[in-house]
């Protein structure tokens, strides 16, 4: 269990990650899952990263539910749910070492996206909804991280803020929600990480209430670049970090 100096660090992150998730609908394991990487077994991380998204989404929903609109969201929405099985066997399956650097690595590659505003071919046609969908959950569920690109795809949509919101919450809230409970029975719970999730679950609470506060009240401009600027020093340490392993093991 999480204790002194790496549950201070678990909780100041995952406080964030929640304002994240709360103000923009995704991001919670861009924002947590770097810092998660340097205290946690990576397994552990994704599993307490979807379980923190469970609650974070579900307290989203109970401000943003009216604006969702499922008539336009479902193929997007319904997509999340296939991938699951297999992303808790990816999950289950992955070395360590290797699921630790992918994870680094796409956080960084969505960080790069995210800055320079690149846009999402094709987000409009009819395929572009189950491929994102079902992409975002494969990569949530696996790695914890992901969401950045079913976000990429509703800003895509031209949604308001809150139907963004709103959807997104759903989105993740049945398909985290799902992985919980394949990942319990793969066996991938045990009661150290039953233990930290709900410990740091505190920060999620307090997290989702400043994101209702400020969701309406910051520039978005000067928030993203302060997301981002979290994510990648995060994502470069934990790089530089795992790279000096390499080398002192070889």
């Amino acid at each position: 269990m999480l204790a002194g100096w790496e549950l201070a660090l678990g909780l100041g992150m995952v406080f964030l990650g929640s304002v994240v998730l709360g103000t923009l609908g995704f991001g919670m394991g861009m924002v947590a899952m770097p810092f998660l990487l340097l205290i946690l077994m990576p397994q552990d991380a994704v599993v307490i990263v979807n379980a923190l998204i469970v609650l974070t989404t579900g307290l989203t929903l109970l401000q943003t539910w009216r604006h969702v609109r499922l008539r336009e969201s479902w193929p997007f929405v319904a997509a999340g749910l296939p991938p699951i099985p297999l992303a808790v066997y990816l999950l289950d399956a992955a070395n360590p070492v290797t699921l630790r650097l992918v994870i680094v690595g796409l956080i960084l590659a969505l960080g790069v996206m995210s800055l320079f505003q690149i846009r999402l071919p094709g987000a409009r046609r009819p395929w572009a909804a189950p491929v994102c969908g079902f992409t975002t959950t494969l990569l949530v569920a696996t790695l914890g991280v992901g969401g950045p690109l079913g976000g990429l795809y509703s800003i895509e949509q031209d949604w308001p803020r809150d139907r963004i919101r709103g959807t997104m919450a759903l989105y993740f809230f049945l398909a985290a929600g799902l992985a919980m409970a394949l990942y319990a029975f793969a066996g991938l719970v045990p009661p150290a990480t039953a233990q930290n999730i709900g410990i740091l679950a505190v920060a999620v609470v307090l997290g989702a209430g400043v994101a209702a506060v400020i969701s309406r009240r910051m520039s978005s401009q000067v928030f993203r670049y302060a997301v981002l600027a979290v994510t990648i020093g995060g994502s470069a340490s934990l790089l530089t970090r795992e790279a000096l392993r390499l080398l002192n093991a070889g």
